[in-house]
């Protein structure tokens, strides 16, 4: 498995809807999407990505978050829809009406997952008062990007037509499959518990396996959000997926730090921990961030830490993800310098990260 296969799972972010499908987005464009003061050239003109610190650094927190916020506004205008797609679900943690523009704009984007990713937060955040927007999204010419807006609507209140979804989910394309079984479980409306059981059984013909495998595990986290907590074993037996299945494994350990299953979390903590190299370093990185989100002082900092410095940008940018999932403000040093990363989806990562522990009600802990 390369790493470029890895790099939309590890984020975390876009597995789904920029992982197939007849539009792919690129990974990256090679210009800088900045002339501001915090470019991706002039913050690291040498190309390398930032030294490992040593011990706490002390930083500025205001200053810190401004210039956070300053990435992710520059990074919503970028020309590469995957760094605005990425900065825009970044920015969940921003305050209210600098996220409710930069989802304005996204609504209105040429690339279907921009439009996708903003459509969802405005059911995920509850900005209902942007829901006059989503209106003419109905008629998308993306399935994916109608099923998150109907998500939306149903989110603030509006009656819609679930019919539709029911359709998507048991479409032959993966990505819209996919999808519709997100919307359906975050919607938390119980008539939709067959609707995915059925679409768990189904064939699916032509597609591979491993992506089989990732969709039927989208399917069961669904239902545990819709309260079938039996499929909860459905997921933590994918943690122990073979070493040449590393993509299950990682998507399993990201399902179970959002559904917050402190059962599992010994076993998230071994493999974060692993030393054997069964599985890649993207895996222990995510595994690490799993731990973050149900026990955040568990998680193994040092570990995270060390992959500041990795030679592979999706490492660096999954480090950030987990110092932000982790919450502690020692964590703004560390971040404060992937913030000069050369790597445009690092300082988003390292970004939004900062905008998250700035949010203290977004860390939970397990004693």
């Amino acid at each position: 498995m390369t790493h470029k296969n890895m790099y939309g799972m590890v984020i975390g972010t876009f597995l789904v809807l920029f992982g197939c499908g007849p539009d792919p987005v690129t990974r990256a464009s090679e210009e800088p999407w900045s002339t501001k003061q915090n470019s991706v050239r002039s913050l690291n003109d040498d190309g390398l990505p930032p030294t490992r610190p040593q011990g706490a650094l002390a930083v500025n927190g205001d200053t810190v978050h401004a210039s956070a916020m300053n990435i992710l506004m520059e990074a919503v205008d970028s020309n590469d829809p995957f760094i605005r797609a990425n900065a825009i679900e970044s920015m969940k943690y921003a305050p209210r009406d600098d996220l409710s523009y930069a989802v304005r704009i996204g609504l209105g984007d040429e690339n279907r997952g921009v439009r996708f990713v903003s459509a969802m937060l405005i059911g995920d955040l509850k900005l209902c008062e942007d829901t006059v927007l989503l209106e003419p999204l109905m008629l998308d010419q993306s399935e994916s990007v109608q099923a998150a807006a109907l998500y939306s609507m149903y989110r603030c209140g509006s009656e819609v037509n679930l019919n539709p979804l029911a359709e998507m989910l048991n479409s032959g394309d993966s990505e819209l499959r996919g999808n519709a079984a997100l919307v359906l479980g975050r919607m938390g409306n119980s008539s939709a518990i067959d609707l995915i059981h059925a679409a768990s059984h189904d064939v699916m013909d032509g597609i591979l396996p491993i992506r089989r495998r990732l969709i039927n595990l989208q399917l069961s986290e669904a239902l545990v959000l819709l309260g079938e907590k039996d499929e909860l074993q459905v997921i933590r037996a994918a943690v122990f997926s073979s070493a040449s299945e590393a993509e299950v494994t990682a998507l399993a350990c990201q399902i179970l730090g959002r559904l917050h299953d402190v059962t599992v979390l010994p076993t998230l903590e071994s493999l974060a921990s692993d030393t054997t190299n069964r599985q890649p370093d993207e895996v222990q990185l995510v595994a690490a961030t799993a731990v973050a989100e149900i026990a955040p002082s568990r998680m193994p900092t040092s570990l995270v830490l060390g992959y500041t410095s990795s030679q592979e940008p999706h490492l660096r940018a999954q480090c950030a993800v987990a110092l932000g999932a982790q919450g502690n403000q020692l964590n703004l040093g560390p971040l404060a310098l992937l913030l000069k990363d050369r790597d445009p989806l690092v300082q988003i990562a390292a970004a939004g990260a900062i905008l998250r522990i700035d949010n203290a009600d977004s860390v939970a802990e397990v004693h």
